[in-house]
């Protein structure tokens, strides 16, 4: 069965709550942000690291840590590295934990950051570290920024069926907005299970990963006047970052919106959804996709659960759709939001 993990830092809950509710949907594994530069730099420790190691440890999850990069030198890199073995040391774990290094920051000099990461992990190696990898974006490994073969490689690449990048790769952060919301999500193909590495010939899993659960939460991204069943814009407004229940999807002057209320709605283009789906279908089936003439598309069909990015929206058969692939299409009334079930 595939295994997958989240990753966070300070802009996620640190409640034991919010762990429970990844380990009810099947997420066993958390990798969280401590430190972020050196003390010399940002000097940044997450301020929910130590209720965010409590919390996830009592809800039975395996942990991890991660360090964002920012170093500009050699030694620069070797002060970053100490300062992440701190804070791992006083967080209590051991030699075993999984230890990253969260290359992406735009400040990076791209034509030297490769031999400053190789400082900083052959550093974490030479204390004696068994469990150490670097992170960064597919174009990254891709443009030779960096090198999946050398080190152990967590890849981030969204919207697309494989990780996209060969070499020592043990994880693919294949989305961000998993479960409907900001969540990152990866899977895991040798961090918190040491499994040996795979290379892009095998990195595709080859079973459906653990389904998010479902909800029809849907959150505003802008400020936002409501309208009417007949698109009226109604006289209040509701502040962006506000979040809301859908009980249906509903076509307004060619636009789908959320209904949430007897006759108020809110269009998806104002909300977190305005470029991904995710699925939500009778338990057990696979949801129907379609192309541009209305045909199913033989084996194309899809798990409740799996998101995908979209890419316009479609009236078909005079059926509101998602464009989720080169002419496939699933229909809005089978994506969270929607009363289907």
């Amino acid at each position: 069965m595939t295994k997958y993990f989240a990753d966070i830092s300070s802009f996620q809950r640190d409640d034991l709550a919010f762990f429970q509710g990844l380990v009810n949907a099947g997420v066993q594994s958390v990798l969280i942000k401590t430190t972020q530069g050196s003390p010399d730099g940002d000097n940044y420790i997450n301020p929910k690291s130590v209720t965010q190691v409590r919390n996830a440890l009592a809800a039975s999850m395996s942990v991890g840590f991660y360090h964002y990069f920012k170093a500009s030198s050699i030694a620069d890199s070797i002060n970053e590295a100490k300062f992440f073995e701190q804070s791992v040391v006083n967080l209590g774990f051991g030699k075993d934990t999984p230890l990253c290094v969260d290359v992406e920051d735009p400040s990076l000099n791209t034509l030297l950051v490769a031999d400053y990461v190789d400082t900083f992990i052959n550093y974490l190696t030479e204390q004696g570290y068994t469990n150490v990898f670097q992170y960064s974006m597919a174009s990254w490994f891709n443009q030779g920024i960096l090198n999946a073969n050398v080190h152990r490689t967590w890849v981030a690449n969204y919207g697309v069926n494989a990780c996209g990048v060969s070499g020592n790769v043990i994880a693919w952060q294949y989305t961000s907005s998993w479960g409907g919301g900001s969540q990152d999500m990866s899977y895991d193909w040798g961090i918190f299970d040491k499994q040996p590495a795979k290379t892009e010939a095998t990195t595709q899993p080859t079973v459906e990963p653990e389904k998010p659960k479902v909800e029809n939460t849907i959150k505003l991204t802008e400020k936002t006047h409501p309208v009417d069943r007949l698109g009226i814009e109604r006289p209040e407004t509701y502040e962006a970052g506000s979040t809301w229940k859908s009980s249906d999807i509903v076509m307004i002057n060619d636009e789908p919106h959320y209904q949430i209320a007897t006759d108020i709605f809110v269009p998806i283009s104002k909300t977190t959804f305005k470029d991904f789906i995710i699925v939500k279908y009778t338990d057990g089936s696979l949801a129907p996709v379609f192309d541009s003439k209305g045909n199913r598309v033989q084996n194309a069909s899809v798990s409740t659960g799996k998101s995908f990015k979209t890419d316009g929206i479609r009236i078909i058969n005079g059926i509101p759709m998602a464009k989720i692939a080169t002419d496939q299409f699933i229909p809005f009334e089978y994506t969270s939001g929607s009363k289907f079930e």
